[in-house]
C-alpha cells in the first residue's frame, strides 16, 4: 500500500479530514435484490472508501464470429447505478420499456439498500415490478422490512432526512427549482451522474433517455451555475438578491436600447421628411441642436409666407350673382302672380261664354215657338191646353220681337266674352314666355355661382391645405426636438443603469472574493486530482463564476476534455471530506471509461482513489464506480471489486435472467 502515497502528486497537497466528521455523512452499506419477499437475487455489500463493480470485457481475443462470450456490456452495471439512485429517492430507475421488462418478469421484484445517513442507520425497500408498496424506516434492517406487516410508508420520510442533508443549518439553499426536495434530487443528480451524458460537461448531470423525471432534466446552464455554487456554499441570499437586481437592470438596459433604435429610426424619417418639405440640410449641420435651429428658422420661414389663393374676386362675383338671382325670382314671382291672374280672367269670360251660349240655345227655342204656333216644339204639346192645364216651364208668352231683341244682346255679350278670352290668351302666352327667358336666365346665374362656390370652395380648401402642410412642418420639427430629448434622457438612463449594474457588479465580486478561499481550495484540489492522475507536468485550473464553470486540462499543451467532469467530481468530494460543503463525500461513477479516458489513464485513476483511503483511519468518502476495463491486479487482490458482473450468461448479470 506504501506504493500507493507515490501517486500523490508533488508538491503534495494536505487533504485534511474534517475532525466533525468521523465517516461519510452519506454511505451505502448494501444493496438486495428480490424476485419476492424470501427469494434473494442478489445481494452486494459495500464499503467505505473505493467500491469497484467490474464486468469483464473479454477483449479481441474473443471477437470471433461465431462465439457468444459477450462482452462488459449488457451485464448490469447502469442498472446497478439506476437502482441505487432509485433506492436514494428519485422517481424511476429506468425508461418505460426498461422498467415494463423487468416488472413482467419480476412482478413481485424489490429492491432495498441499507444507508448511513449523519451516522444513522436507514433501511429502503422500493418495488421494481408491479406491487407498490414502500417501506423507510430509521434503525432497521432490510430483513426487518421485508419481514414487517406495516403498511408502506412511502419514500417521502427519505427525501426529507435526505433534504435536511444539503440544506445548511437555516435552510438556505438555491436550487433552481420549485418541486419538493429539489435540494437533495439536484444534489443526487450530480453525485450519480447519467452515463449517457458521457462525461461531457461538469455539468451534464441528468440525459433524457434515462426517464428518471429528475428536476436537473430542463434547466438552463446559468441555473445550473447556481446549484452548483450553493451545493459548494459559495452562494448566499445577498449575491442572488444581487443577481436578480442586475437581470431586472438589463431588461431595462435592453428597454432603453429598444428605445434608442425606435427614435432613431423616428429621426431619421422625421429628417427625411423635413428634407422633402423644406429642402436639405446643410452640409455642415450634423444633427442635434445645430440642426434643429435650421430647420426651425425654414419652418418658420415658411410658415410667415403668404402663398394663400386670392379669392375675393371670385367672392364679389358670387355676390353679385346671388343678388341677380334674387332679383330674377322677384321678377319670376311677379310675372307668376300675373300669369294667375290671368288665367283665372280667362277662366271666368270661358264660364260666362258658356252661359250665354245656353242661354242664346233657350231664346232659339221661344223664337221656335212663336213662329210654330199653338204646339210646343219641346214635348209636342198643344199651347192652349198647356196653358189651360199649366205647362210647369213657362208662362210668359213668347214675344218675336223680344226674343230677337234678347238673341241680339247675348250675341253682343258673346262677342265681347270671345273678345276678352283672345285677349287673355295673348296675354298668357307673352306671360310664359317673359317667365320662361326668366328662368333660363336663373339657371345659368345659379350654374354661375355652383361654379363660383365650387371654385372658391377648392381653393379655400387648397389654402387650408397648405397653413396644415406648413403647421405640420413645424410640429415635425417639434418632434424631432421631443425625440432629440428623449434620445438624451434614454441614453442618460442607460448610463445610471451601467453605472448601477457596475456597482452590483463590484459588489458580487466583493461577496465572491468572501468565497475566495473556497473557491481557491476547489481549483486547488481540482489541480491536484488531474496532477494525481496524469502526472506533475500538465496544467489544469477550474473556476467558478456567476457566469459559469471554467475548466482547463492540459497536458504538453493537448487538451484533456475527458477528464475534466470526473476531476471536478472528486474534488467537490474532497472538498466535503474537508467539511467545506454541504455535498456528502459520496460519488457514483457510471463507466467513466466510456469517456473516451486511456486504459493507462483509468488505471491511475483507480489507483489515485484507492491512495485516498489512507487520508484517515477510516475512509472519509464513498467512491462507487462501474467498468469494462479490467482493474489493476493490486486492487482486484484487495477488496475493491465487490462485484463481478457478466453480460454472456444471464445468470451472471446483475437480475440473473434475460430481459430482452
Amino acid at each position: 500500500m506504501a506504493q500507493q502515497f507515490e501517486l500523490f502528486p508533488e508538491p503534495a497537497v494536505v487533504v485534511r479530514p474534517s475532525a466533525t466528521r468521523s465517516e461519510p455523512r452519506l454511505w451505502v452499506r448494501r444493496l438486495a435484490l428480490w424476485e419476492k419477499p424470501g427469494s434473494i437475487i442478489r445481494d452486494v455489500s459495500l464499503r467505505r472508501g473505493l467500491n469497484i463493480i467490474w464486468s469483464p470485457d473479454p477483449g479481441v481475443d474473443s471477437a470471433v464470429v461465431g462465439r457468444g462470450d459477450g462482452s462488459g456490456h449488457g451485464a448490469g452495471k447502469t442498472l446497478f447505478c439506476r437502482l441505487l439512485r432509485y433506492c436514494l429517492g428519485e422517481d424511476t430507475f429506468a425508461n418505460d420499456d426498461l422498467r415494463k421488462s423487468v416488472a413482467e418478469r419480476l412482478p413481485s421484484g424489490l429492491v432495498g439498500i441499507e444507508v448511513m445517513i449523519n451516522g444513522a442507520p436507514w433501511a429502503v425497500l422500493r418495488p421494481i415490478g408491479t406491487t407498490r408498496r414502500q417501506i423507510v424506516r430509521a434503525d432497521a434492517t432490510l430483513e426487518h422490512l421485508l419481514d414487517s406487516a406495516d403498511p408502506g410508508t412511502g419514500i417521502q420520510p427519505l427525501l426529507e432526512v435526505l433534504d435536511s442533508l444539503v440544506l445548511a443549518d437555516d435552510g438556505d439553499l438555491f436550487i433552481p427549482s420549485s418541486r419538493p426536495h429539489s435540494a437533495w434530487l439536484f444534489a443526487l443528480a450530480w453525485l450519480t451522474r447519467d452515463q449517457e451524458c458521457r462525461y461531457d460537461h461538469i455539468l451534464d448531470w441528468r440525459h433524457a433517455r434515462a426517464d428518471t423525471r429528475s428536476p436537473v432534466l430542463g434547466t438552463s446552464r446559468e441555473q445550473m451555475v447556481v446549484a452548483v455554487r450553493s451545493l459548494l456554499g459559495v452562494l448566499d441570499r445577498e449575491e442572488i438578491r444581487l443577481r436578480d437586481e442586475r437581470d431586472n437592470l438589463a431588461e431595462q438596459r435592453r428597454s432603453f436600447e429598444r428605445d434608442l433604435t425606435y427614435y432613431q429610426r423616428r429621426i431619421d424619417q422625421l429628417r427625411a421628411d423635413l428634407s422633402t418639405s423644406l429642402g436639405p440640410q446643410d452640409s455642415a449641420s450634423s444633427g442635434g441642436e445645430l440642426e434643429l435651429g435650421e430647420w426651425r428658422v425654414r419652418a418658420e420661414s415658411r410658415l410667415r409666407e403668404d402663398d394663400t389663393l386670392n379669392m375675393d374676386p371670385q367672392r364679389a362675383e358670387l355676390v353679385a350673382a346671388r343678388h341677380e338671382r334674387d332679383g330674377l325670382l322677384g321678377e319670376a314671382a311677379v310675372v307668376g302672380d300675373d300669369l294667375r291672374r290671368m288665367e283665372g280672367t280667362l277662366t271666368l269670360h270661358q264660364e260666362q261664354l258658356r252661359a250665354l251660349r245656353g242661354e242664346r240655345a233657350n231664346l232659339d227655342a221661344t223664337e221656335i215657338k212663336a213662329r210654330l204656333g199653338d204646339v210646343c216644339p219641346v214635348c209636342r204639346v198643344p199651347i192652349d191646353r198647356a196653358l189651360a192645364e199649366g205647362c210647369h216651364i213657362s208662362r210668359i208668352l213668347p214675344d218675336a220681337a223680344a226674343v230677337a231683341e234678347e238673341k241680339r244682346t247675348v250675341a253682343d255679350q258673346m262677342q265681347d266674352c270671345n273678345s276678352a278670352i283672345g285677349a287673355c290668351h295673348t296675354d298668357i302666352a307673352a306671360k310664359k314666355r317673359s317667365l320662361s327667358q326668366l328662368r333660363q336666365r336663373q339657371t345659368g346665374i345659379e350654374n354661375r355661382i355652383d361654379a363660383l362656390e365650387t371654385e372658391i370652395d377648392r381653393g379655400s380648401r387648397q389654402n387650408r391645405q397648405r397653413w396644415s402642410g406648413k403647421q405640420r412642418v413645424m410640429e415635425r420639427v417639434t418632434e424631432l426636438q421631443r425625440t432629440y430629448d428623449e434620445v438624451s434622457q434614454a441614453r442618460r438612463g442607460a448610463g445610471e443603469l451601467a453605472a448601477k449594474d457596475d456597482q452590483l457588479r463590484d459588489r458580487q465580486a466583493e461577496l465572491r472574493a468572501s468565497h475566495q478561499d473556497v473557491l481557491s481550495r476547489l481549483d486547488e484540489l481540482f489541480g491536484y486530482v488531474c496532477r494525481g492522475v496524469l502526472g506533475n507536468n500538465i496544467s489544469a485550473s477550474v473556476s467558478l463564476t456567476g457566469l459559469g464553470i471554467q475548466a482547463d486540462v492540459q497536458v504538453g499543451g493537448m487538451a484533456m476534455e475527458s477528464l475534466k467532469a470526473i476531476a471536478f467530481d472528486l474534488a467537490a468530494t474532497l472538498m466535503s471530506i474537508e467539511g467545506r460543503t454541504v455535498v456528502p463525500a459520496f460519488l457514483v461513477h457510471d463507466s467513466p471509461r466510456e469517456a473516451d479516458l486511456g486504459v493507462s489513464i483509468y488505471h491511475k485513476w483507480f489507483r489515485f482513489i484507492a491512495s485516498l483511503e489512507k487520508l484517515s483511519a477510516e475512509s472519509p468518502f464513498q467512491y462507487i464506480i462501474t467498468t469494462t476495463s479490467e482493474p489493476p491486479a493490486e486492487l482486484r487482490s484487495s477488496g475493491f471489486v465487490i462485484e463481478t458482473l457478466h453480460g454472456a450468461d444471464p445468470m451472471e448479470r446483475l437480475l440473473r435472467r434475460e430481459l430482452g
